[in-house]
């Protein structure tokens, strides 16, 4: 593997099978998807903290090129800010640098959003995860049948523990990547959803103020889960 390794890191409660359909429009290309840590395939421990999965990760992987989608991205944006002699470029898909509204950032969702989840994980795991699938999908014409291969894949490829889904709402709802951001030296992309329920359109105008040099897309007619629903457009900014 060389520099040229495109890394992808996948989102909340997903795995690396979500990028299929991205990977038949980058065959030519050399694609590194490691599960996220305590995801099913992970070589990497659930039970670290942050800043241990971190350094594990940075340790393990090859040089190359990150793409972080949603949840992944907020690990890919760390890691290209702590390790920019290892991590070439950055792109970020469906990802919020801060997930959580707060003063003077209004482009992100409410923090009950997450509050919500939390609680129907507590509940009942697989609903929760269905609920999630629905919302990612929200605004997509092929709302239905994208669900269904989602849900699908996930179920082959194996649904998280609860811990581990349980940690990965508590850092989309608690971790500010915008310092990170701000300091990333490599070339860096931002791929936004045009009908994305969860990391809105309106990051486009803010965006610029945690990261000057950013250059940001969006896909027309896209949800949360553009690289299911619209892979060659991805592939094409890529």
């Amino acid at each position: 593997m060389n520099n040229d390794t495109l890394i992808l890191l996948h989102g909340w409660g997903m795995n690396t099978f979500v990028f299929d359909p991205l990977l038949r429009q980058l065959a030519a290309r050399d694609v590194l998807i490691p599960a996220l840590p305590g995801y099913p395939g992970s070589p990497w421990q659930a039970g670290l903290d942050f800043e241990r999965q971190l350094e594990r990760m940075a340790a393990d992987l090859p040089p190359g090129r990150l793409l972080g989608w949603s949840l992944g991205g907020t690990y890919a944006i760390e890691l290209a800010s702590r390790y920019p002699h290892k991590f070439s470029v950055l792109t970020l898909v469906a990802c919020n640098p801060c997930f959580v509204a707060g003063e003077g950032w209004r482009c992100a969702v409410e923090a009950t959003v997450f509050d919500a989840f939390g609680e129907a994980l507590a509940r009942d795991r697989e609903r929760a995860l269905r609920r999630f699938i629905a919302l990612q999908m929200q605004g997509e014409a092929q709302v239905r049948i994208l669900s269904r291969s989602l849900w699908e894949g996930l179920a082959e490829a194996g649904v998280p523990d609860s811990a581990t889904l349980g940690f990965g709402l508590e850092l989309l709802r608690n971790h500010d990547a915008r310092p990170a951001l701000g300091r990333v030296s490599r070339p860096t992309t931002l791929i936004l959803g045009e009908l994305d329920a969860l990391v809105p359109l309106a990051l486009l105008k803010q965006i610029a103020d945690v990261a000057p040099a950013i250059r940001v897309e969006s896909v027309a007619g896209a949800a949360h889960a553009l690289i299911l629903s619209h892979p060659s457009q991805i592939a094409a900014l890529l």
